[in-house]
């Protein structure tokens, strides 16, 4: 089994994180000073939905087995072709999940990441001050240091939450990828929601996937108001996220409910910035931007 890697020190609530029982993993844990690949994070993605897919599973065995079993048992032959084709679903719908995970965390995801970029106006300017804000993953941050070569990247973890995450997915993602140790990259940790970087300090402010876990309501209110906060008049914002729609539900299962719908991120992004704008990727990833008012 694998060890947890360290995480940044700062702050009370990283204190207590690291003082808690290090946990051990199946899957490798990344390097800090050098970037995990893309086979990795798609890796990672199958390992922390490992939960998920068991209960898928179990629903299929539940619903598959009784039928075979009847099937042979009654040389029922009707019954036992209907559970061949239950088993048959249940792998098409496993093969089609892994490949979307791939498309969203393997090679493909850069082509996203360029759409985002792209779509703010980002492509050709240098020297940018981003902020990557995001829950215990830099996956972003190097994504951004490779689009952008010569922008300077705070890389911010918003987990706010002590004890169990909201999903043991969430614990497994922070357990497995250290800050990176990176010239361009500056990890850092937010305090309740509150971002350790001065007031229009940043060009450019990045949700990614994740965003939809911190709570709605106050928590979620304050990150967005802390982006205005940072951002530079004419800041652009940039976020990724996963939708409630057919594709995302054929890739993720009925774990992808519980995340934020597309037109809720587009009422608050609307609420605080200006030149909101939409567009989706083939990936089933939701990509919107917008501007600082």
């Amino acid at each position: 089994m694998y060890s947890q890697p360290q995480r940044p020190q700062g702050g009370a609530s990283s204190r207590k994180e690291d003082a808690a029982p290090r946990r051990r993993h199946l899957y490798p844990a990344a390097h800090a000073d050098r970037r995990p690949s893309h086979w990795w994070y798609w890796g990672r993605a199958i390992y922390v939905s490992r939960r998920d897919y068991w209960r898928i599973t179990r629903a299929f065995l539940t619903a598959g087995l009784p039928l075979g079993a009847y099937g042979v048992l009654a040389r029922d032959r009707r019954a036992f072709r209907w559970a061949l084709r239950l088993a048959e679903v249940g792998f098409a719908l496993l093969g089609y999940s892994l490949f979307g995970l791939y498309r969203m965390y393997g090679h493909p995801s850069m082509r996203y990441y360029q759409k985002l970029v792209q779509d703010a106006g980002l492509g050709l300017r240098g020297g940018l001050t981003i902020a990557d804000l995001h829950i215990g993953t830099w996956r972003t941050a190097y994504a951004l240091a490779d689009l952008l070569p010569e922008a300077t990247i705070h890389s911010v973890d918003c987990w706010n939450r002590e004890g169990d995450a909201a999903e043991a997915a969430i614990a497994d993602v922070r357990d497995l990828e250290p800050a990176p140790d990176h010239p361009r990259i500056h990890p850092a940790r937010a305090t309740d929601f509150g971002l350790p970087l001065a007031s229009a300090s940043c060009d450019v402010v990045v949700f990614g996937f994740g965003t939809h876990e911190i709570p709605e309501g106050e928590p979620r209110e304050r990150l967005f108001v802390e982006a205005e906060r940072i951002l530079r008049p004419g800041g652009r914002v940039l976020l990724f996220e996963h939708g409630q729609d057919l594709h995302n539900f054929l890739i993720f299962g009925p774990v992808i409910h519980h995340v934020t719908k597309r037109d809720d991120w587009l009422r608050i992004m609307r609420a605080h910035f200006d030149d909101v704008r939409y567009a989706r990727s083939s990936a089933a990833v939701d990509l919107i931007t917008a501007r600082r008012r």
